[in-house]
């Protein structure tokens, strides 16, 4: 399937890290429900004898090495979409952003996607992985500066592929959901494929000078926004099951708990994120931008997800 833009337009993508936890199904969706738009797709990935890269190449993937030339990879492309890790070299990191603006792509998607790190107040304990990406962003734009590259920082809560965890307070195994606050506290989580269609989508919209400038720096979507309480009643229509207990714990104690012996587990810090209600974005997100009224696509729910694993 195709989706429409208000213009056809067209272009080459590469796709850094793109048999990844999240860079698959960025991979997937660019190469099937968005050829039309990208019919040259490039895609990064370590090792072409895995099945992942088996798969990518017959959907048409032109596959290179991660040691290849970043300008090799780069020559010629209109969007990048960085989704390797941001733990990778430095050197390596030095020598992406140099090829980048040599290319000077019309789009370039830092490898962000997560939590809105902006509004962080972990002073002096933020989780490592913010650290590197605030230090991405600044030489992201001392690199790019001068050149006519669009960058993009996608934001969309938590991946729906690690959501029922008790880090974050979702025990769905004991039926025990336990926020920092009350059980109406809401939680942004997006689907990996509906990240992917977002991606393609402000890709296309930047692409076409005619909607280009409604497309901003820092982009938040959410395919839902959903309360603890919410999430206990959906896994209890879901499995069948009474309706869990909703333990409710001080914010204050645990962030001064986390504080005090900083965790490496960045779902740690997103659940103190969750009860200071900055993982909420029911009113303000960019859903309307990418996926105006659904028409392009339903959000996948909670529910989905839930009844699709079983």
């Amino acid at each position: 399937m195709s989706f429409p833009s208000s213009k056809q337009v067209t272009g080459t993508a590469a796709i850094l890290g793109g048999t990844g936890d999240l860079g698959m199904h960025i991979s997937r969706i660019f190469l099937t429900e968005y050829r039309e738009h990208f019919p040259t797709v490039r895609i990064t990935i370590r090792e072409p004898s895995i099945p992942k890269a088996q798969e990518l190449a017959k959907l048409g993937a032109e596959l290179y090495k991660t040691s290849d030339s970043f300008d090799e990879v780069l020559s010629g492309v209109d969007v990048v979409v960085n989704a390797l890790p941001t733990s990778i070299p430095e050197e390596a990191k030095k020598q992406l952003l140099a090829a980048i603006a040599r290319a000077n792509p019309e789009v370039y998607f830092l490898s962000e996607f997560g939590a809105d790190w902006r509004l962080n107040e972990f002073d002096g304990y933020e989780h490592s992985e913010w650290r590197r990406k605030r230090v991405i962003l600044a030489n992201t734009e001392a690199a790019l500066q001068g050149t006519q590259t669009k960058r993009i920082l996608l934001f969309n809560g938590n991946f729906a592929g690690w959501f029922f965890i008790p880090a974050l307070g979702i025990d769905i195994e004991k039926n025990i959901y336990s926020p920092l606050g009350p059980g109406s506290l809401r939680i942004a989580v997006t689907a990996e494929d509906d990240i992917a269609r977002s991606i393609a989508r402000l890709a296309i919209l930047s692409l076409d000078p005619t909607t280009a400038s409604t497309v901003p720096t820092y982009v938040r979507i959410t395919g839902q926004n959903v309360s603890y309480e919410e999430i206990r009643d959906t896994v209890a229509r879901v499995k069948g099951v009474p309706k869990g207990e909703i333990k409710t714990y001080d914010l204050d104690e645990y962030k001064k708990n986390l504080q005090a012996k900083p965790s490496t587990f960045i779902m740690d810090y997103v659940r103190v994120l969750t009860g200071e209600r900055k993982v909420d974005w029911t009113d303000d997100n960019a859903n309307e931008l990418v996926n105006p009224g659904q028409s392009l696509w339903r959000w996948k729910t909670v529910e989905d997800f839930l009844r699709n694993s079983q």
